[in-house]
C-alpha cells in the first residue's frame, strides 16, 4: 500500500531499539490510540559493508539516540569503544533493517 504523506493528518514514528515487534504488538498500540482500518507492511532490507568499522560507523550513526539515551555521558565513550572493537574483530560487515509500517485511520 501506498501513503500519501501529504495528505496525512498525523504521523507516529515510533523506534522500539532492541525490541522484537511484530504487527500483532503494533496494532494493539494503533487500537489503543484509537485509529481504526488498519493496514500493515513489512520492509526487509540488507546492509553490507566493507569493513567491521564502516558497519558500526553505521549502525551508530543511525541509532545515537539509544546510545545517548540509556548510557549515562560518562560510560557512552567506552561502550562506543567496545561495541565497535566487537564488530570489527567479529567482521560484522551486514545489518539487516527491519521494519514495520502501518496505516490507520483516527476518526474525526
Amino acid at each position: 500500500f501506498e501513503i500519501d504523506i501529504n495528505r496525512a493528518r498525523a504521523v507516529l514514528g515510533y523506534r522500539p531499539e532492541y525490541w522484537p515487534m511484530s504487527e500483532g504488538s503494533l496494532a494493539r498500540m494503533m487500537k489503543g490510540g484509537g485509529l481504526s482500518d488498519l493496514r500493515f507492511k513489512r520492509v526487509i532490507w540488507r546492509n553490507v559493508f566493507p569493513s567491521g568499522g564502516a558497519a558500526f560507523d553505521f549502525f551508530a550513526a543511525i541509532s545515537a539516540s539509544f546510545w545517548y539515551g540509556k548510557f549515562p555521558p560518562d560510560a557512552v565513550g567506552p561502550t562506543v569503544d567496545r561495541t565497535r572493537r566487537y564488530f570489527q574483530e567479529h567482521k560484522i560487515t551486514k545489518i539487516t533493517d527491519d521494519v514495520i509500517i502501518g496505516h490507520g485511520v483516527k476518526p474525526r
